[in-house]
């Protein structure tokens, strides 16, 4: 979606890609993906003295992300 609508975006960063969703996609979509970013980020991001993010983190992850992307897709 953001290839379609700014081309040229493969050299900018996650971040400012995330910024310029919201003027490309719905409001409801663009803060889905900023949010399941930070999960994300934080879930990757984990200090040994922390549990992980447990198997159904995980999948809740995985399906919003194949939700976005065919949302985004389209």
């Amino acid at each position: 979606m953001l290839d379609a609508a700014t081309p040229g975006l493969s050299r900018t960063t996650g971040r400012a890609k995330l910024l310029l969703l919201h003027s490309v996609a719905p409001a409801g979509t663009a803060r889905r993906a900023k949010a399941l970013w930070s999960q994300l980020i934080l879930g990757c991001h984990y200090h040994l003295y922390e549990f992980g993010p447990t198997y159904d983190q995980v999948r809740v992850w995985r399906a919003e992300a194949g939700g976005l992307v065919r949302e985004l897709g389209n």
